[in-house]
């Protein structure tokens, strides 16, 4: 972790302690206000040092990117075939409507574009 993360929290948990409000935490080390309040509650949990040893570990390593399952893919591919070459918010609309599944349409062309050449 940075070193300039490890002051923040650091200093939110110090300036909780002495009365501080969280919103006046937030403002002061221009952090979200929903942060200050997941620091805090952390810290209630484990511990200043253990927090700050987890918040580490979470952040090393590459993220995993976001899986579609492959059904959702195969259920674009028959709409978009069904539906003779619909766009992608006839396909989100489709999805939805027969599968209860919500993908942003970004995610829609994603997948049509691993099959299909879009112009």
């Amino acid at each position: 972790m940075d070193v300039l993360n490890q002051t923040k929290i650091t200093l939110t948990w110090e300036l909780f302690s002495a009365g501080v409000s969280k919103s006046h935490i937030a403002s002061q080390l221009q952090v979200g206000r929903e942060t200050i309040h997941l620091w805090i509650k952390n810290i209630q949990l484990l511990g200043l040092i253990e927090f700050l040893d987890l918040y580490n570990k979470a952040k090393k390593g590459p993220r995993v990117k976001r899986q579609v399952n492959m059904l959702h893919k195969i259920w674009v591919w028959e709409i978009r075939e069904r539906e003779m070459d619909c766009c992608g918010q006839k396909i989100q609309y489709f999805l939805e409507k027969e599968h209860g599944v919500k993908l942003a349409l970004s995610k829609i062309y994603e997948i049509l574009s691993e099959k299909y050449v879009i112009n």
